[in-house]
C-alpha cells in the first residue's frame, strides 16, 4: 500500500527522535508499506526566504499547497495520513482530497481535545476518519459538528529509542517530571501546578522546563526517564476520556516506574498496580511516593511490565496496523477501542 503522511516531522528540532508522526512512518514502513513523508512545516521554510512565520503562510503556503498536490499526485497514494493542524487547513485538504478521489483520508489529532478549534474541525470534515488521543464529550463534539466518523487512537511508543538506556551517574535522581506548569487550554487541571511545587519542596523532585529550570531534550530526555526512581505523569486536562499525553508512553516505553494522575478509562490501557500507579488526588499521589520510594523491587517489577505492556499493545506497528485495519475494514480490536 501507499500512503502519504502530512505532518510536522521535526526532523530540524531536537524532539525529532520522539516526534509521533515520524514513529507512525516508522510503523507503516515496518508493516511493509511505501510511505512518503511530507513535512508541511519544513517545506514551508524551505520554499520562503522570508524570517517571518505569520509572512511565510501568507505567501508561501500556496507554494506549499501546490507542490504536496503535486507530489500527491506523483505518488498516487491509497491512504493519506494526516497529522498537522497548526498551518494547514480545510482549503489545503480540499485540493488534495479533489486530486485524490480514490484515496481514504484519515486524520489524527495528538493534542488534548478541548483545543479544537474551527480550522481543526475544518480538516476533520475532509477525512473519512478523525482519530484523537481522547474520547467522551470533546470527541462527540467533533463528530456532531460534522466529521464523518471518530475514533480513540493513543499515541505511539518507539522500540528503537524507547527502551530502558544504562544510565550514567548525572541522570539519576529520586523523582522527576518534565513539563510545564500550566498550559493555555481553558480547561486545564489546576492541581498540576500545586502538587508539582510540594513534591518538589517535600521529596526533592527534579523539575525540567518549569520553576526556572530548563527543559531536557533528545537522548538526554530518555535518559533522564531511565535514571530517576519514580516519574510524574500529570496531563494539562485530566477530564478527558482515555486521554494522556505522550510524556506518559515515554515513560511506559522506558520502563519506568510512573506515578500517573488518573483519567476516566485509563485502567483499560494501563492496569493500576501492574503496570503504573494511578492517583486522584494530592494527597493519594504523596502517599504513593512515601509507599514506593524504598521499595525498589516493586518499582523495577512495575517498570518492567509497563515496558513490555506499551511495546506490545502500542508500538507504533501495532498502532500504524490499526490505522491500516480502518481503512480496509471500517474497525480494529482493542482493550481501548473507541468509535463512534
Amino acid at each position: 500500500m501507499r500512503i502519504l503522511v502530512v505532518g510536522d516531522l521535526q526532523y530540524d528540532r531536537v524532539r525529532f527522535m520522539i516526534n509521533n508522526t515520524r514513529m507512525f512512518c516508522k510503523g507503516f514502513t515496518r508493516l511493509g508499506h511505501d510511505v512518503l513523508e511530507f513535512g508541511y512545516r519544513n517545506m514551508l521554510e524551505q520554499l520562503s526566504w522570508l524570517p517571518s512565520k505569520s509572512w511565510s503562510e501568507r505567501f508561501f503556503k500556496k507554494r506549499v499547497d501546490d507542490k504536496l498536490v503535486e507530489l500527491a499526485g506523483h505518488h498516487r497514494p491509497d491512504m493519506v495520513f494526516i497529522t498537522a493542524f497548526r498551518i494547514l487547513d480545510g482549503e489545503t485538504i480540499g485540493r488534495l482530497k479533489e486530486s485524490l478521489p480514490n484515496a481514504i483520508f484519515i486524520c489524527w489529532y495528538g493534542d488534548p481535545l478541548p483545543g479544537v478549534d474551527g480550522k481543526t474541525l475544518a480538516i476533520g470534515k475532509h477525512c473519512d476518519w478523525f482519530l484523537a488521543t481522547g474520547a467522551g464529550k470533546h470527541l462527540e463534539r467533533v463528530k456532531a459538528a460534522g466529521v464523518k466518523r471518530c475514533g480513540f487512537l493513543p499515541n505511539p511508543t518507539d522500540k528503537d529509542v524507547e527502551y530502558h538506556y544504562d544510565v550514567e551517574p548525572r541522570y539519576r535522581s529520586k523523582m522527576v517530571f518534565i513539563g510545564k506548569l500550566k498550559h493555555s487550554h481553558p480547561e486545564q487541571d489546576t492541581t498540576r501546578e500545586e502538587l508539582i511545587k510540594r513534591l518538589v519542596a517535600e521529596h526533592e523532585m527534579t523539575v525540567y522546563a518549569c520553576l526556572g529550570r530548563p527543559g531536557v531534550m533528545g537522548l538526554d530526555y530518555l535518559k533522564t526517564i531511565c535514571g530517576t526512581d519514580i516519574m510524574l505523569s500529570i496531563n494539562a486536562c485530566n477530564d478527558v476520556p482515555l486521554y494522556h499525553s505522550d510524556r506518559l508512553t515515554h515513560c511506559m516505553g522506558c520502563g519506568a516506574f510512573t506515578l500517573a494522575k488518573y483519567v476516566p478509562g485509563s485502567e483499560r490501557m494501563f492496569e493500576d498496580g501492574r503496570h503504573l500507579c494511578y492517583f486522584r488526588t494530592i494527597e493519594e499521589c504523596m502517599e504513593l511516593v512515601e509507599r514506593y520510594k524504598a521499595d525498589a523491587d516493586a518499582r523495577n517489577r512495575i517498570g518492567q511490565a509497563a515496558l513490555q505492556r506499551a511495546h506490545t499493545e502500542f508500538s507504533c506497528e501495532k498502532l500504524a496496523g490499526h490505522v491500516v485495519e480502518l481503512m480496509e475494514q471500517g474497525e480494529f480490536k482493542a482493550d481501548w477501542t473507541e468509535f463512534i
